[in-house]
């Protein structure tokens, strides 16, 4: 795993967490690309060779790994290629993306290097074990699509790799691997959406990272600002980052990147990941029903509340996002309350049953309703994915786009 605050001279390997106990999958099966590529260790016997197993079945019983090709029983089982360099992989059929949020899907991808299927508490985790570069080719085309402007990807790749090898979260450490699959951490789908170009593209960027006073840039990243970038510590508190302050994403006509009049919203649907919902991410409208609402805050604050009277924006960042919201509210008794959410994470999670798109909206009162007319999509800290596609789209060069989200960085080869 990788060490926080330790800048590889080399290539890393990392390990990303594919499955994980929170999917409460039971049972999955991989498939090799070439099965005699790959060797299979449990924790009682090694097989040099997967011949004549073009499948294998895996389910879990009494937290107990069962292969069923084998009747075999185990609390682990690794499959690694025999010879990586030739490149062979391993489907898995369902693997979760976009947990939590509103285009939530299974999916089948297909992984390059090892695979470490384990049990925690009778639950599956599955970790994807690979070099460092290897992840970057897929991550670059999985947060956006493959098709997106070469000087788009390699700025993306950069991101990316700062963004892991900064190690600051580290939060599935307790997992025993490095990141998650999925937009927890950063959206990895394998090698589904790679190409040859997309791979030379990104290889251009190897090891290449931005750096701040002689440690690797946190680079944090989002798919749109809504034309304002927001504040790194009015997202997750703290100090403030040079780095990570707030800007105007804009031309020099002053029109946002991320605004459709650069790249039309039919237009943007084919630049973005392939499990993200179409609909628009500049502007958007939501309403917030009052029966929902209820529900929200007993299920997720535990909190008993008869009826939402107000929403009342308390702070706002640069962008317009909502870092405290005051919710006026009826408690058993009939006797006025006010909530405090001090959180823009928070506030997207307690207004949607499926995490609202950002905190940036202004708020109409509709009835008993609660209309949000909203922009952006995400924390909206460093670079905006859509606005970044637009910078390229513009035939604005990688390092200008990098120089735009993370003023005061440079970009440096570390390995």
């Amino acid at each position: 795993m990788l060490i926080p605050g330790e800048i590889p001279k080399k290539e890393p390997t990392i390990r990303v967490g594919i499955i994980l106990p929170q999917d409460n999958i039971k049972e999955t099966a991989i498939i090799f690309s070439d099965e005699e590529s790959y060797e299979m260790e449990t924790d009682k016997i090694h097989f040099p060779s997967c011949k004549n197993q073009k499948e294998i079945s895996i389910i879990i019983k009494n937290n107990k790994i069962f292969i069923s090709n084998h009747e075999l029983e185990t609390s682990i089982v690794n499959f690694a290629p025999i010879i990586p360099e030739d490149l062979p992989n391993i489907t898995l059929p369902n693997i979760v993306a976009g947990r939590g949020f509103h285009w939530e899907k299974n999916i089948e991808v297909k992984f390059w290097g090892k695979m470490e299927f384990s049990i925690l508490d009778n639950k599956l985790i599955v970790i994807n074990e690979l070099p460092l570069e290897q992840y970057l080719n897929c991550v670059s085309t999985s947060e956006m699509s493959a098709i997106c402007p070469p000087e788009f990807l390699k700025a993306q790749a950069i991101v990316a790799r700062s963004w892991l090898l900064a190690n600051i979260e580290q939060k599935h450490r307790e997992l025993k691997f490095d990141i998650c699959n999925d937009d927890c951490c950063q959206r990895y789908q394998g090698i589904n959406n790679c190409n040859d170009n997309t791979i030379s593209h990104i290889s251009n960027t190897y090891g290449k990272v931005l750096m701040f006073e002689g440690q690797i840039c946190d680079t944090r990243y989002s798919k749109s600002c809504g034309g304002i970038t927001e504040k790194y510590e009015n997202v997750w508190g703290g100090k403030p980052i040079p780095y990570l302050t707030s800007i105007k994403d804009t031309n020099h006509k002053g029109v946002p990147y991320c605004n459709p009049q650069n790249i039309p919203e039919k237009s943007v649907k084919k630049y973005i990941g392939s499990v993200d919902k179409d609909v628009e991410y500049f502007r958007w409208n939501y309403v917030v029903r009052q029966k929902t609402l209820v529900q929200s805050i007993k299920t997720k604050l535990q909190i008993e509340i008869i009826k939402v009277l107000a929403l009342n924006p308390l702070n706002e960042g640069k962008s317009g996002r909502i870092i405290e919201l005051g919710i006026d509210y009826l408690d058993k008794r009939n006797e006025p309350q006010t909530l405090i959410i001090s959180s823009e994470y928070e506030i997207r999670n307690i207004l949607s049953q499926s995490f609202l798109f950002s905190s940036a909206f202004k708020i109409l009162k509709q009835n008993e309703n609660f209309l949000l007319e909203g922009k952006g999509w995400g924390h909206g800290v460093g670079l905006c994915q859509i606005g970044a596609l637009g910078m390229a789209l513009s035939n604005h060069k990688t390092d200008h786009i990098l120089d735009h989200y993370y003023p005061k960085s440079t970009l440096k080869s570390i390995y």
